[in-house]
């Protein structure tokens, strides 16, 4: 089945970015969640040693999901930019989501909320193992 299909009764537009176009950006709050369309997006990270990049999504992909499952008004724990050419998104109708999420029986959601803050805190000690790792470099 086709990711359109899939998310079509949450969609509440698209958006354009050419590359190296920031869709947004760590530290500021948010509330929309994402879904790649068309293209790349590339999932970056400031660190101590410089912009880390933690991943590369595509097609299908959902990015900004910690505003259903955190506080919508929590800042974001990275950065996504357009990557190796243009890349279409949709936008998510978060407060739908979250209405459909909350149907759901509370077990069902406290695990999709563990596995989110899971996924969020792997990549912090990802980064931190990455600047840990770089920094040990420089000191040889």
């Amino acid at each position: 089945m086709e990711i359109e299909t899939l998310i079509a009764a949450y969609l509440a537009g698209e958006e354009t970015y050419m590359s190296g176009e920031i869709i947004f950006e760590e530290g500021n709050k948010g509330d929309w969640v994402y879904v790649v369309l068309e293209g790349e997006v590339k999932v970056t990270k400031r660190t101590s040693v410089g912009i880390l990049t933690m991943d590369i999504l595509r097609r299908g992909a959902i990015f900004g999901e910690t505003a259903l499952f955190g506080n919508a008004l929590e800042a974001r724990s990275a950065s996504v930019i357009a990557a190796n050419g243009p890349a279409r998104v949709g936008l998510l109708e978060t407060r739908q989501v979250i209405n459909d999420y909350e149907s759901l029986s509370p077990r069902i959601r406290l695990l999709f909320k563990a596995l989110t803050m899971r996924l969020k805190e792997s990549n912090e000690k990802a980064a931190a193992l990455v600047v840990a790792a770089s920094e040990k470099r420089r000191e040889r």
